[in-house]
């Protein structure tokens, strides 16, 4: 086992939640630096799946891939994005609106293409269901409207409600441990 870090952090009871809220004033927890590469190394070992974030970009649609989408709440439905500084951020922040595409086992070449890896022989294919363009085809598809954006370092979280969404028969792509993997075990 690796670990890194001697100090745990201290428990504050409920009576001091605002001590608590008041010492994050600056964002940063008071704590011995954790080492970057194996803080990498730990985080992959937790398997997501592989999400395309779509956006309408004046009249045509732009997607990048992430692997940082989870449901937040089914009541309303809302889900959560997180995504570092670039066009994707400037459109949703924009538009105010984003579409989530979770691929199947057989998207791979969507992974790498909206990855800043073009594959020249894939022409992905989008439709707007309600509002929001979406990848015709993957196995489950959302149309978010944003509610909240919060930045943290590096990174914005787009908090958003479900407009809409639907899904299809397959099995998920999946990113563990910085590689991509299929199912496999049948249950």
């Amino acid at each position: 086992m690796i670990s890194s870090g001697s100090r745990r952090p201290t428990l504050k009871s409920p009576e001091h939640e605002q001590d608590w809220l008041d010492s994050l004033e600056d964002g940063m927890v008071d704590e011995t630096p954790l080492d970057s590469a194996l803080f990498r190394q730990s985080v992959s070992l937790f398997t997501t799946g592989i999400v395309v974030v779509t956006c309408e970009d004046d009249g045509k649609v732009h997607g990048m891939t992430v692997n940082s989408f989870t449901s937040v709440s089914l009541a309303p439905p809302t889900v959560l994005i997180s995504v570092k500084a670039g066009k994707t951020n400037r459109l949703i922040t924009r538009n105010g609106r984003y579409g989530a595409c979770i691929l199947s086992e057989t998207q791979l070449p969507y992974s790498a293409h909206f990855s800043g890896r073009p594959q020249e022989s894939l022409r992905p294919e989008f439709v707007v269901r309600d509002r929001v363009p979406t990848l015709q085809s993957c196995l489950a598809w959302f149309e978010c409207a944003v509610l909240e954006k919060v930045e943290v370092h590096d990174h914005s979280l787009f908090v958003a409600q479900v407009t809409a969404c639907g899904n299809e028969d397959g099995t998920p792509l999946m990113f563990y441990a910085s590689r991509y993997h299929r199912r496999a075990i049948d249950s």
